[in-house]
């Protein structure tokens, strides 16, 4: 049997029951369940509306759900023990789907920035970290000078990462992480995402619309419609579901395309 992460769990995320509400309480999801294992890519696919992102601010504990119990590494964010939810908070690592860099910092500060949050480290301890970081992207030192005004959208989506790896986190969040970038820049970052998860096996919870990075990093597909989860399971068995989504997501000459050259 595989060991733990640590900490002991077998998942990192258990949502059961969820109920999440926008607005003034027009309920978005319901009976809403989902649990994402230690070492796995689980990607999170749905159609407009469907509160893929909602989700997201839920798991992240950015939002509270009106019902429902949400436990990240075991820990609930409504925990009255504040150090266990600031240490599973820390045990995560998020890309925007802009990058949402700080525009005024440089890739460098970017990049300190969740380990001066953190505190506790001399600045020659947080230099090593963030040229390490930089490397693990395959970005040089140099490139620690520039601001984010000018980087290419490629670049933007790598120093987004290493700042989301800064802590070296066991849950990697990443909502579409290859929008904007042309096929080329979209197969050199899936690439990059699969090596790094070959050095370091860290869980990732992905929101894609495109199927070929889907193809090429999922172990499990989680699919949200109809305010739940309607399946969750592998790539080959969803693709059978009889669901109106499900058979124009994956259906058509683009899902052949994708699994072909998956």
């Amino acid at each position: 049997m595989d060991a733990p992460v640590p900490g002991g769990e077998d998942h990192v995320i258990e949502i059961d029951d969820l109920v999440n509400t926008v607005g003034s309480g027009v309920i978005l999801h319901r009976d809403l369940q989902l649990k994402v294992r230690r070492d796995e890519v689980m990607s999170l696919v749905g159609g407009s509306g469907s509160g893929k992102t909602q989700l997201l601010r839920v798991i992240l504990g950015l939002k509270r759900p009106a019902a429902g119990v949400v436990r990240v590494f075991g820990v609930s964010w409504q925990d009255p023990n504040a150090k266990k939810v600031r240490d599973a908070r820390r045990r995560m690592g998020m890309l925007f789907q802009n990058g949402a860099l700080y525009s005024a910092l440089t890739v460098y500060e970017n990049i300190a920035f969740p380990l001066r949050e953190r505190g506790g480290m001399r600045e020659e301890e947080i230099r090593a970290i963030v040229n390490a970081k930089l490397a693990q992207v395959e970005l040089e030192p140099r490139h620690g000078k520039l601001l984010p005004a000018n980087l290419s959208g490629g670049m933007v989506k790598r120093v987004s990462l290493a700042r989301a790896l800064a802590l070296s986190p066991d849950l990697l969040i990443l909502d579409e992480p290859t929008a904007g970038l042309d096929p080329d820049r979209s197969e050199g970052f899936v690439r990059l995402i699969k090596g790094l998860r070959e050095d370091h096996r860290f869980a990732v919870v992905m929101v894609t619309h495109d199927l070929d990075t889907l193809f090429e990093l999922t172990d499990r597909v989680a699919v949200l419609a109809d305010q739940h989860i309607i399946a969750c399971d592998t790539l080959a068995t969803v693709r059978g579901l009889n669901h109106k989504f499900v058979q124009n997501f994956f259906g058509g000459d683009r899902g052949r395309r994708a699994l072909e050259h998956g």
